[in-house]
């Protein structure tokens, strides 16, 4: 079972960096899966947010990867953060305007889950 949630932790966080790295490149696949879909073409503010993203992304993957190689962490602060960031994603995915963005919950919500359950063991110690 673990090995199962590991591939999908890894499978949902390539997923968002393919997407935010698709938003700040302006890749086509992206316009209605990110910013509610509402863009034909994305403006250059919305880019900088999602190269600011990809940067919380990488760290977030960087962290849940020492975590899974069994690398002992003392950032409690830091992962019940991107707990809550997860929830706010899901969320945010889930009230969105565009169809295929509401699908990016789905991925959110595997990474926040993680990292609650990151949250507890980290505390343990």
């Amino acid at each position: 079972m673990r090995f199962f949630a590991a591939t999908a932790v890894y499978l949902s966080f390539f997923w968002n960096l393919i997407l935010v790295v698709g938003v700040v490149i302006g890749a086509e696949y992206a316009l209605p899966r990110a910013a509610g879909g509402q863009f034909e073409s994305f403006p250059n503010f919305i880019r900088l947010i999602y190269l600011i993203t990809t940067a919380v992304v990488v760290y977030q993957l960087y962290l849940w990867d020492r975590f899974i190689r069994g690398h002992k962490s003392n950032k409690y602060r830091i992962v019940k953060f991107f707990t809550y960031l997860g929830v706010v994603g899901v969320v945010a995915n889930l009230s969105s305007r565009s169809t295929y963005e509401r699908w990016n919950a789905i991925p959110a919500a595997i990474i926040a889950i993680s990292f609650y359950k990151q949250s507890k063991d980290v505390r343990k110690d």
